[in-house]
């Protein structure tokens, strides 16, 4: 018999698990450092009890798209690149790893993550973060900073991004640090709250101009992840609406082999299609640590 419990605050779920009224528990980053020593080894508390874990790094990516056809965030024009690039390289992912997740994730150069056929270990993204180079890609492309520090439109319009997020304590974490970074760039940020069903429902119809999410494996194969962004997948899996001749061109070619060196370049040809388009903010591959009283 297995009894499922949906709670979701990630503190209650901590409390019950103390509380031995949950057996299982995938720990939230949150309470990490309550379990574990900096060497990643069980606190001596937790081997008393005989708590077990199981540690792995999930096969998945976590990353925040632009919505390609939004007229604000959308579209191929120089000006356009250089805003989603810029906003790429002024997110502070190192604070995300540290503050945040408290070090349970690790950083991904490329959408196929690690133990999945097609990802390139040597792989390294052209989009660091890099705050100072995005001021200068702003200045350069006239996004113009007003009195206030903000920048506005090259055509003098006002420049708003609006974020799509949860209500759970640690979205308010996200949010905090997207506005944080963005603020070193003069780039004003406004969050729409929405659950989780809203916010799908709107990403499969192009309407949020950006907004995180999340996919793991359903098969161990670089194609999984590279169909997320495949234009003819628009309001199936590719919530960003991105839709690039050059991008769907190499994927398309990528099925018609089997696994090979030759299908792999085609991976790395996508992801530098991908990041030269700004179409992600690729973030974290997200360490799993299950917890289980005896």
């Amino acid at each position: 018999r297995v009894e499922f419990s949906i709670i979701e605050e990630d503190q209650s779920r901590w409390l019950a698990f103390n509380q031995k009224e949950l057996d299982f528990l995938n720990l939230p980053a949150a309470f990490r450092p309550q379990v574990f020593e900096t060497d990643k080894s069980l606190k001596p508390g937790w081997e008393e009890k005989g708590v077990l874990v199981y540690r792995a790094i999930d096969p998945d990516i976590t990353y925040s798209y632009f919505n390609f056809k939004d007229p604000l965030t959308g579209g191929f024009s120089r000006e356009k690149l250089a805003l989603r690039r810029a906003m790429i390289m002024a997110y502070n992912l190192d604070e995300e790893i540290r503050v945040i997740r408290k070090n349970q994730a690790v950083l991904v150069e490329m959408p196929i993550p690690a133990g999945v056929v097609g990802h390139d270990p040597g792989y390294r993204s052209t989009n660091k973060y890099n705050p100072e180079l995005a001021n200068k890609l702003l200045d350069y492309f006239n996004y113009k900073r007003g009195k206030d520090g903000y920048r506005t439109l090259p055509d003098g319009k006002p420049l708003t991004i609006k974020y799509a997020s949860g209500s759970a304590a640690i979205d308010r974490e996200f949010n905090e640090l997207w506005k944080k970074s963005m603020d070193v760039i003069g780039i004003r940020m406004e969050f729409q709250v929405m659950t989780f069903a809203d916010r799908l429902k709107a990403a499969k119809a192009c309407q949020l101009m950006t907004a995180g999410f999340a996919w793991s494996a359903d098969y161990p194969d670089g194609d999984n992840f590279m169909q997320l962004l495949y234009g003819p997948n628009q309001g199936q899996s590719n919530n960003g609406c991105y839709e690039s001749k050059a991008f769907d061109a190499f994927y398309e070619k990528s099925t018609q082999i089997p696994d090979s060196p030759e299908r792999s370049r085609l991976f790395l040809e996508m992801t530098r299609q991908m990041e030269v388009d700004g179409a992600w903010s690729l973030h974290v591959s997200r360490e799993r640590n299950q917890l289980l009283w005896p």
